[in-house]
């Protein structure tokens, strides 16, 4: 049960968050077994209360769980049967996106919002970096409710918003979160009544540009899960893609002029393909197939893991991948590789001495420096080690790119050279 620190910050501990399913069911089990532990029998306040002590009693056993079943299932047939929140998009007139300095400090993190210890170093550790902006990558645990996002995500001390104050409406905001799965098994209730508007934020994707680079976010979470569609989804196939929407944006906004040879970094939740999943996402790279050829770096999370890429692509256009879905899920070790998915390399080191039960990894996030035409990558965990750095230099239309590897420990795994990174 969530425990409050003196920062006043909720902590859940690792074995309450380790092992969250990717399905709406037992994740808002989660969510009502916790609300039921937290408030009690009463329905829960718009604030959290002090937290109460749990059921001790054989009745109030009974009671804890059968309000606690009743909740679930209220939540489960909201899921399936009603609409989720409505989509929002960019008035006529308005692009959608927002500019930079040419020189400006990004901290991207992803399936950060936990509320454990790990993911609120993480928080620490960005927050000391004193970057101009932020950006989620999505998923707040367990079900993305109003009452989790304002807890776990929106509250002080939780989540690092960057120094940029707009000065017009078309310039950056200090903090931008993308929407995703977990985000979905409450319809996107927390993420579009209480994230948006609380961040200023008008969409659930955005492009943040200045003269050199180009940030291009978007959401592969809102048709993740779609009521009786996904229940039934061994006979339909996965729903996972962009709105149709988000496609208009891309083509008549941000792709728009073919001479614009900046180099776009894109962010999304879920990945196209995987060197260590089973359940990857063809339809998202099929839709952006004719815009990959303009991404340098594709950022994303979903998968609770750090790892990178070369090259690759399962059919089409190939892409430099990153996976930064450590921000603040306990990381679980040990998985294996697949081929021909070309891994460089992946973060298994132990979090810990090798008789802590919990057996997890570190998490961490990515710190892009932009500087005018160049962009440095640091990969930064938990402690703030500096674990990898890559280099990106622009010019001419021409992109080139470095790597080094800063910090090197038992379980940081590297499978081919560095350079593989960046050709």
């Amino acid at each position: 049960m969530p425990v409050q620190e003196p920062s006043g910050r909720r902590v859940r501990t690792v074995e309450e968050v380790k092992g969250v399913p990717r399905g709406p069911a037992r994740s808002l089990w989660r969510t009502a077994k916790e609300q039921e532990a937290v408030h009690g029998r009463a329905r829960p306040p718009t604030k959290l209360a002090p937290a109460a002590p749990g059921p001790r009693t054989i009745r109030d056993r009974m009671a804890f769980f059968r309000h606690a079943i009743v909740r679930w299932a209220e939540e489960y047939l909201k899921h399936i049967f009603q609409s989720r929140r409505p989509l929002p998009s960019y008035p006529i007139g308005h692009t959608g996106i927002y500019r930079l300095p040419n020189n400006v400090l990004a901290a991207i993190a992803s399936d950060w919002g936990t509320g454990t210890s790990s993911a609120y170093k993480v928080a620490d550790q960005m927050a000391k970096a004193s970057p101009d902006v932020t950006i989620h990558l999505g998923d707040v645990y367990y079900s993305g409710t109003e009452e989790e996002y304002s807890t776990y995500f929106m509250a002080p001390g939780c989540w690092p918003a960057g120094k940029l104050r707009p000065r017009t409406g078309a310039d950056a905001n200090g903090a931008y979160v993308l929407n995703a799965n977990h985000e979905m098994y409450s319809g996107g209730r927390g993420y579009f009544d209480v994230a948006l508007p609380g961040l200023n934020q008008e969409a659930s994707y955005f492009c943040l540009e200045n003269d050199h680079w180009r940030i291009v976010a978007i959401d592969t979470g809102y048709h993740c899960t779609r009521g009786l569609k996904k229940f039934f989804s061994f006979i339909f196939g996965d729903t996972t893609r962009l709105d149709e929407a988000t496609l208009v944006w891309l083509d008549q906004v941000i792709f728009r002029d073919a001479a614009d040879h900046r180099p776009v970094i894109l962010l999304s939740h879920h990945q196209w393909f995987s060197a260590f999943d089973d359940r990857n996402y063809p339809t998202i790279g099929e839709q952006l197939q004719p815009y990959l050829a303009r991404v340098a770096l594709w950022f994303w999370g979903h998968e609770h893991r750090f790892a990178g890429y070369s090259a690759f692509a399962p059919k089409g256009t190939k892409v430099r991948a990153r996976c930064i879905g450590h921000g603040g899920m306990p990381i679980e070790i040990g998985w294996k590789r697949k081929e021909p998915t070309p891994a460089v390399f992946s973060d298994q080191r132990l979090a810990g001495t090798a008789a802590d039960a919990s057996q997890v990894g570190f998490c961490g996030f990515a710190l892009l420096d932009f500087r005018a035409g160049q962009l440095v990558v640091t990969y930064i965990d938990e402690n703030g080690s500096r674990l990898l750095q890559e280099t990106w230099t622009h010019k001419d239309g021409k992109l080139s790119g470095s790597a080094e590897l800063m910090e090197s420990s038992p379980g940081f795994e590297v499978y081919r050279p560095l350079e593989d990174l960046v050709m």
